[in-house]
């Protein structure tokens, strides 16, 4: 029997109608009511100033060449915690990390099948691999933390389609409190994936993004504090309470612009009847970006748009609110709604 803390025991009655996971639930789009409130503390500002600025990358093209530059890069110690993983030169250059002496940790997801591709290599060259705690429904982050001095943080997997034909976002944040805030995450996880005791991440005040403890929330009130502009460029828009402050922030006079993954979106029909124009991705990249810009500052991570992502997953992100790496994303969005079909 696992050693649970107050806190993990905490979550896991909240997460206990969570149990049943299904292969397609990262992106599941059903609204299931409230979620899990923000505990007591968090509250502390998603924008107080960083002490070095972020950088910030779009996929695909060049993210397999960065990733592995970012991955060579590491000396003492590697962290990755991924959703889905099925690029094996990725997983060959964390193996060449640890055979020149780099302490790695991979913790992959236990339900996306593809990750029993990569599996092998970490085995066969001595990389620890634990599956993610159960009491997520889907372990859908994707972050990596080298030598406690970077965490990336990062909508894209470590799957082919990423690399090649996706649009994604991606951060280096190299602030020493959301590094130690990422590691913290990741520790505790590491630790429940093993039935160990774990050591509650501290987030009572943190900039980051983080399901199933603040994502909800902090999704929300980034949207609600756009004044003059908000961009969109996500997979889907199934929460209903990210839906409605998208919605209300058109009627408070917003200029409000979305793209979505699919022309089908459920979602589609109420943001036109409120006067918001919509778009979709193009034949150019399939959108798997998670990507919310509020007066010129990008929310980047992993969290759809979903009940489920922002309230039972694990999920990380960030915003940036630093001007020259919210350009680079902005940019891009910039590019990819002038060049997507009106619905």
């Amino acid at each position: 029997m696992r050693s649970l803390s107050v806190v993990t025991v905490f979550l896991a009655l909240s997460l206990a109608s969570s149990a049943c996971r299904t292969e397609n639930g990262a992106d599941d789009a059903t609204d299931g009511g409230p979620g899990i409130d923000s505990p007591p503390g968090v509250g502390c500002s998603m924008t107080s100033p960083r002490s070095a600025p972020p950088e910030t990358f779009v996929g695909p093209t060049g993210l397999q060449a960065r990733l592995t530059a970012l991955i060579d890069g590491a000396q003492d110690r590697l962290d990755i915690a991924m959703y889905l993983w099925t690029v094996k030169p990725l997983a060959d250059r964390v193996v060449a990390a640890k055979n020149r002496g780099v302490d790695v940790r991979v913790i992959l997801d236990p339900d996306s099948p593809g990750n029993e591709s990569v599996k092998p290599i970490f085995a066969a060259g001595g990389v620890t691999v634990r599956l993610a705690p159960t009491l997520y429904t889907y372990s859908h982050a994707k972050y990596m933390i080298i030598d406690g001095q970077a965490a990336v943080i990062m909508s894209m997997n470590f799957n082919v389609d990423a690399m090649n034909s996706e649009r994604n976002y991606g951060m280096v944040d190299r602030d020493a409190d959301d590094v130690a805030d990422v590691q913290s995450i990741f520790d505790q996880d590491w630790a429940m994936s093993a039935g160990e005791p774990p050591q509650p991440a501290d987030l009572a005040c943190t900039r980051l993004v983080v399901s199933p403890t603040n994502s909800k929330s902090r999704i929300l009130e980034h949207i609600n504090n756009a004044q003059s502009t908000l961009d969109l460029q996500i997979m889907y828009l199934s929460e209903t309470g990210v839906r409605d402050a998208v919605i209300a922030a058109k009627g408070r006079g917003v200029a409000v612009r979305v793209i979505l993954g699919d022309d089908t979106d459920d979602a589609i029909p109420m943001l036109k009847a409120a006067g918001i124009p919509v778009k979709t991705s193009t034949n150019n990249y399939y959108l798997h970006a998670k990507l919310i810009v509020a007066d010129g500052v990008p929310f980047v991570g992993s969290e759809n748009m979903s009940f489920t992502s922002l309230t039972k997953n694990r999920e990380v992100g960030a915003l940036v609110f630093e001007p020259a790496a919210a350009t680079v994303v902005t940019n891009q969005f910039a590019t990819d709604w002038n060049a997507g079909p009106s619905l």
